[in-house]
């Protein structure tokens, strides 16, 4: 007889054990005496069938795990914003997904970190404020770049539950593997946004002058001679580079934390090269 037969019968054997139980204890019939301990057990093997059904334990507002449905609610909450549709997790490159993989609690707080970080930049882009932003919760940035229009609505709350979730399984709270690989790629998703958030803000230009289709073709598929510093305490040293637009992006993806920084661009001319 396989588990899933014996399960079934459970329910039934224990109804019969605890209505003998009950006829021995009322009517004080033969030597067996039921006691605590074998109420206690009687209740064991009742819900022992029951245990794989528990998927949370909840004391007051505590949750000793993220469930399921708290992730599909972030799915939700995306699908049904007004932000548009958002690049599939695929399509996006980012190593957090695998990183979860790996290692589920340090790549909760890789997401953590870059949603972090991309508050702070599009916060400071906004305002340019004079005090240290980095001393300012996290809340207090979001509400006030969604009352500024900077962030919309709809995905401020996508931000808010994707970083409380990823704040929880930082600190200990278990999230099944499954759970915590769709939570990397929600946050891939939000990380996007911001960044796309990010990339349209108008930024203090010295001079801005109309081009053309033309010049904005050739500049869009141009190379470029990019020159930078890495400032080493011992040895500083000047790095060159020749790079496409592509070559650009990935370069400045996160440049802010690379020990270096641009001195230099200009478009560079293969034939003067050659």
């Amino acid at each position: 007889m396989n588990l899933s037969r014996i399960s079934k019968f459970t329910p039934l054997v224990v109804s019969a054990l605890a209505f003998v139980l009950l006829i021995l204890h009322t009517f004080d019939w033969g030597s067996l005496r039921v006691d605590t301990t074998s109420i206690l057990l009687l209740v064991v093997i009742v819900l022992a069938p029951l245990s794989e059904l528990v998927k949370k334990i909840k004391v007051g507002d505590f949750e000793a795990e993220i469930g399921s449905r708290e992730v599909e609610k972030v799915s939700e909450s995306l699908k049904s914003s007004e932000i548009g549709e958002l690049e599939k997790p695929s399509l996006i490159h980012s190593d957090i997904p695998k990183l979860v993989e790996s290692d589920p609690q340090l790549g909760m707080a890789k997401l953590r970190i870059e949603l972090e970080r991309l508050l702070k930049v599009i916060y400071f882009r906004v305002e340019q404020p004079e005090f240290d932003i980095d001393n300012v919760p996290l809340n207090r940035l979001l509400n006030e770049l969604t009352e500024k229009r900077v962030i919309p609505v709809a995905l401020q709350s996508s931000v808010r539950d994707v970083i409380s979730l990823a704040n929880r399984a930082i600190h200990g709270e278990s999230i099944k593997t499954q759970d915590a690989e769709n939570l990397a790629n929600l946050g891939v998703k939000v990380i996007t946004e911001l960044r796309r958030i990010f990339r349209g803000l108008p930024g203090k230009a010295v001079e801005k002058r109309p081009i053309s289709i033309e010049q904005q073709k050739h500049y869009s598929g141009a190379k470029y001679k990019v020159t930078a510093i890495t400032p080493y305490v011992d040895e500083p040293y000047l790095s060159t580079y020749i790079l496409d637009k592509k070559g650009m992006d990935d370069l400045l993806n996160g440049y802010h934390e690379y020990a270096q920084y641009i001195v230099g661009v200009e478009v560079f001319d293969d034939t003067h090269h050659a």
